[in-house]
C-alpha cells in the first residue's frame, strides 16, 4: 500500500507532456495487440481454410479432366464426329496428367486411406496410359474399339478410386472443420478475454487521465469563474503534485490570496474614507459659516505626496471596475507627479525625460482626440546621457498649446536624438503655425515662450545650447545640443 501511494505521488510530480505520452502508449499498444491477435487467428483460420479448399479443388479437378478425356477419347475412336478428335484428345490427356500431378500421395499430410487411394489411383493411370500408347499405335478400327472397350473398364476402376478419394476428403474435411471450429471458439474466446482486460485498462488509464489532468483544470476554471464574479473568499485550490497544474495551482492560490488581501484593504480603506466623509459633512453642518476659511486654509496645506497617493489609489480602484481608460490615464498623471516629486536632483537621464513625455502625450492624446500624432526617435544607447530636468515635455506642451492649438487634423509633433561627433542633438519638431521669432508673443500680449526661456537659460548654465527656429505657416524646430556625454 506505501508503495502504491508512492508511485502515485511520483505520478503528480510528472509533467503533463509526459503523462499524455505514456498513457496514450499504452492505449495503443493495447489495440494494437488485440489488432495482432485478431489478424493472426483470421489468418491462421483462412489457411487451415485453404489447405481443406485446396485438397477438394485437386480432387474435382482430376475428376472433371479425367471425364473430359474420356469425352475426348470417344470422340476419337468415331473420327466422323470431328476432325481434330485426335488433337483434342491429346490435349485432355495433357490436362489429365497436369491434374494427376496435384494427387501425388504423402503419408505425412495424407490419411492412411488417402494415401492408398492417391496410390491406387497413380497405379491405375499408369496402367491406363500404357493401354493408351497401344490404342494410339493400331491401325485397325477393330483392334481399336476391342481396346477402347478394355480401357473403359480400366477408366471405370479410376472414376471409382477418385470418387472414394472425394468422399474420404469430404469426411476427413468434415472433422477438420470441426476441429477449426473448436480452435476457432477456444480463440474466440481468448480474444474477447483479451478485448475485455483492454477495455478495462483503457478505463483505468482515462480515470487516471480525468483524475491526473483535466480534474485539476476544471477545478481551476471553477476557480476562476468565481474570482471573475467577485468571490475572493473562495476556498484556495488543492495541489495534487510539483507539475504544471500543480504550480499553477500553487500560483493562482498566491494571486487569490493577494487579492483577497487587496480588496479587504480596499474595503478597509473605502469604509475609513466613507466614515471621514460623514464626519466632514456633519462639521460642516456645524461649522457652515467657517466652511469657506477652512478650505482655504486646507487647501494651501496640500502635501503633493498625499495627492500622489491618491492617483494611485483612484487607479486602483478603476482596475477593480473595469474602466481601463481612466486607470491609464491616472497613472500617467500620477506619473507626471512622481516624477516632479522625485529627488531635487536637476540633472536625469534621457531615457526618464521621454518616459515623462511619453504620459505626457498619452493625456494629451485622449484631449486632442487623434487631431496631432507625435512620433519619437532615440539613437540606441543614448537613453543614459544625462538631460537637465523638464526640457523635452515643455517644448511638446508650447507645440500642441500654441503651433497645432487650430489644427483640426494632421498635426505633427516629432521628436529627434542622435549623436553628432561628441554632442547629442535633440531637435522638437511640429508642422503647426509657426511664428515670427524676433516677435515672439501671441495676439493678446503674452509671451509664448516662457518655457522656451527657461530651457534656454538652463541649456546655458549647463555648458549646452538651445535654439529655436520658425517661420509662419511652416512649423516650428526646437533643437538642444548637449555638448560631451554624462553618465546617469
Amino acid at each position: 500500500m506505501k508503495r502504491i501511494r508512492h508511485l502515485l505521488g511520483r505520478w503528480t510530480d510528472v509533467s503533463i507532456w509526459v503523462k499524455s505520452i505514456l498513457l496514450m502508449g499504452i492505449m495503443l499498444v493495447s489495440l494494437w495487440t488485440l489488432v495482432i491477435l485478431a489478424t493472426q487467428q483470421l489468418r491462421g483460420f483462412s489457411a487451415e481454410s485453404d489447405v481443406i479448399m485446396n485438397e477438394y479443388m485437386d480432387i474435382t479437378g482430376f475428376m472433371n479432366a479425367f471425364s473430359a478425356e474420356n469425352v475426348a477419347l470417344e470422340t476419337y475412336i468415331r473420327p466422323s464426329l470431328s476432325v481434330n478428335a485426335l488433337e483434342d484428345y491429346i490435349e485432355s490427356r495433357t490436362r489429365t496428367d497436369q491434374c494427376l500431378r496435384e494427387l501425388i500421395p504423402n503419408l505425412r499430410v495424407d490419411g492412411q486411406t488417402q494415401f492408398v487411394l492417391k496410390q491406387a489411383i497413380s497405379n491405375a493411370m499408369i496402367y491406363y496410359r500404357k493401354s493408351q500408347n497401344e490404342l494410339l499405335a493400331m491401325d485397325s478400327d477393330q483392334e481399336k474399339m476391342r481396346q477402347y472397350l478394355s480401357m473403359k473398364t480400366q477408366s471405370a476402376y479410376i472414376d471409382g478410386y477418385t470418387r472414394d478419394l472425394l468422399h474420404t476428403r469430404m469426411e476427413q474435411g468434415g472433422r477438420q472443420w470441426q476441429q477449426i471450429s473448436t480452435a476457432n471458439g477456444h480463440r474466440t474466446r481468448q480474444l474477447l478475454t483479451f478485448l475485455i482486460i483492454i477495455t478495462l485498462m483503457v478505463c483505468v488509464v482515462l480515470m487516471i487521465f480525468v483524475r491526473s489532468v483535466l480534474r485539476p483544470v476544471t477545478e481551476l476554471g471553477h476557480a476562476a469563474d468565481r474570482i471573475s464574479v467577485g468571490q475572493y473568499d473562495a476556498p484556495p485550490l488543492e495541489i495534487r503534485g510539483r507539475d504544471e497544474l500543480g504550480r499553477t495551482a500553487r500560483s493562482f492560490n498566491l494571486m487569490q490570496q493577494e487579492i483577497r488581501s487587496t480588496i479587504h484593504a480596499l474595503e478597509k480603506q473605502s469604509e475609513m474614507e466613507k466614515n471621514l466623509r460623514k464626519k466632514e459633512a456633519e462639521a460642516a453642518q456645524m461649522q457652515r459659516a467657517l466652511q469657506e476659511g477652512r478650505f482655504a486654509h486646507l487647501q494651501s496645506q496640500i502635501n503633493p505626496h498625499f495627492l500622489f497617493n491618491t492617483l494611485s489609489t483612484i487607479a486602483a480602484l478603476s482596475r477593480e471596475e473595469g474602466a481601463p481608460l481612466s486607470e491609464d490615464l491616472i497613472i500617467r498623471l500620477s506619473n507626471f507627479f512622481r516624477y516632479s516629486l522625485e529627488s531635487d536632483e536637476k540633472m536625469v537621464s534621457l531615457g526618464r525625460e521621454v518616459e515623462l513625455l511619453q504620459d505626457y502625450i498619452e493625456l494629451q492624446e485622449t484631449r486632442y482626440s487623434g487631431r496631432i500624432h507625435t512620433e519619437i526617435r532615440i539613437e540606441p544607447g543614448l537613453e543614459r546621457v544625462t538631460v537637465p530636468k523638464f526640457i523635452l515635455q515643455p517644448l511638446v506642451e508650447n507645440s500642441m498649446l500654441h503651433g497645432l492649438k487650430e489644427c483640426i487634423s494632421d498635426g505633427e509633433i516629432r521628436v529627434r536624438a542622435r549623436r553628432v561627433g561628441a554632442d547629442v542633438v535633440i531637435t522638437v519638431t511640429d508642422n503647426g503655425c509657426g511664428f515670427d521669432t524676433r516677435h515672439p508673443h501671441t495676439g493678446n500680449g503674452k509671451r509664448r515662450s516662457v518655457g522656451m526661456a527657461n530651457i534656454a537659460e538652463r541649456m546655458e548654465l549647463n555648458g549646452g545650447e538651445f535654439r529655436i527656429f520658425s517661420r509662419i505657416g511652416w512649423g516650428t524646430c526646437a533643437k538642444i545640443i548637449i555638448k560631451g556625454e554624462m553618465k546617469a
